[in-house]
């Protein structure tokens, strides 16, 4: 999910089992101000479905008191995106990881989800795309995936004299 869905979740938001995530809001900053308002777009507004291997995560996100999963500062506001995104780049600094984006684990999401065999009409659901050339976009083929393709297209032109 974005980074502004993220900040804007609610407990609500999360099923009691912590099988499926509901994007229904984000974050916005407004002159500096963090509100919470529509997601980027009407197929922003979706149903994220969590691994099963992941839903003990979900279920600790939702056993919270507070209003919105992360708020930092004030009471009952959402965290704003600006301290979410430098206190990522510290997080990474401190284990030695290069400057990344919150935004790149979407790219990493989405480029493993295809390495996966996943299909982009499924993926482009899953992540909230309007269009599969944005989710076209954020693929990053990597090599296992090109590799494969070359033997595909070897096994699909074999020659019969090699038989």
């Amino acid at each position: 999910m974005r980074m502004q869905e993220m900040l804007a979740l609610e407990p609500k938001h999360i099923e009691e089992d912590g099988s499926m995530i509901y994007i229904r809001q984000a974050v916005k900053l407004v002159k500096g101000s963090v509100s919470v308002g529509c997601p980027k777009s009407r197929d922003s507004a979706r149903n994220v479905p969590v691994p099963p291997n992941l839903r003990w995560c979900a279920v600790r996100l939702r056993e919270t008191d507070r209003k919105y999963l992360w708020e930092v500062g004030v009471e009952g506001q959402p965290c704003n995106p600006t301290y979410f995104r430098n206190k990522f780049k510290e997080a990474l600094d401190g284990a030695g990881v290069r400057v990344l984006t919150p935004h790149c684990c979407r790219h990493t999401y989405v480029s493993q989800m295809q390495n996966l065999g996943v299909d982009l009409e499924t993926i482009k659901s899953i992540v909230g795309h309007a269009e599969i050339d944005m989710t076209q976009h954020y693929l990053h083929v990597q090599n296992p995936i090109r590799q494969s393709a070359v033997e595909k297209f070897s096994e699909a032109f074999e020659n019969p004299m090699d038989a």
